[in-house]
């Protein structure tokens, strides 16, 4: 990581906050007249600690860059904020411990540009493909590897009707909750690994999503979420 960026976004980070408080919004399992629920979907095996969230039917390539923020190796929870009447991801969650969040700070890679930060700005990934997905960085590197193994095969063109798509409908006929006949999630390991990828819907599409690591009373991080729906816009 650049000594510099950090320098300057330790100046800047106290304006780049949620608008409201995420992880109330889970433990409440309501927010103002919006009724939740939360689905769990399996672990996220996190081997570095080096978190990436992307696209990962239209993102998830070479030049992917995990977030600078970092944590412990191990294997951690992974939790859908689900939006009851429409059926739609919310957010996002990894829990890396039970205790409560004091503050949050928005995850960055080191490649954004931080000269004109205004107060209630963010940065975030962008979806062109409809998914969003939570891996370990090695992950990352491991399934362009086997993805590139199919293509010297030639079984593979296509990331979605060739790998993902027949897997997220059997997945949705196995867990239906909350999912549409195409599948909204899918807690997938590389064949012959115990390195998984975490996908699911994008709220209520393609767009670009911020993404924040809490951290407790002690200042350790203690979870991570993305947002796809701002439950205090009332636009949404």
């Amino acid at each position: 990581m650049d000594k510099n960026f950090k320098e300057e976004f330790d100046k800047v980070k106290h304006l780049l906050k949620p608008n409201f408080d995420l992880n109330t919004a889970f433990k409440d399992k309501k927010f103002k007249d919006t009724k939740l629920d939360i689905l769990e979907v399996g672990e996220v095996n996190l081997t570095s600690g080096k978190i990436i969230a992307c696209d990962p039917l239209a993102y998830l390539y070479d030049d992917v860059e995990p977030f600078i923020q970092t944590v412990k190796p191990d294997k951690y929870k992974v939790s859908l904020l689900i939006i009851e009447e429409e059926e739609r991801i919310a957010m996002v969650k990894i829990s890396f411990s039970d205790n409560e969040p004091k503050t949050y700070e928005l995850a960055v890679t080191g490649e954004e540009d931080l000269s004109d930060i205004k107060e209630g700005e963010f940065f975030g990934y962008p979806v062109d493909a409809g998914m969003g997905c939570v891996c370990d960085y090695e992950t990352a590197l491991k399934y362009l590897e086997y993805e590139r193994k199919l293509e010297e095969k030639g079984d593979f063109d296509n990331r979605y009707d060739d790998l993902f798509s027949d897997l997220l409908e059997d997945n949705a006929k196995k867990n239906p909750k909350y999912q549409s006949e195409y599948g909204d999630w899918l807690n997938w390991n590389i064949p012959e690994s115990d390195l998984n990828i975490v996908l699911f819907s994008s709220g209520y599409g393609d767009g670009y999503y911020p993404s924040y690591f809490a951290y407790d009373e002690n200042n350790n991080i203690c979870a991570f979420y993305t947002v796809f729906i701002d439950l205090e816009d009332d636009e949404e």
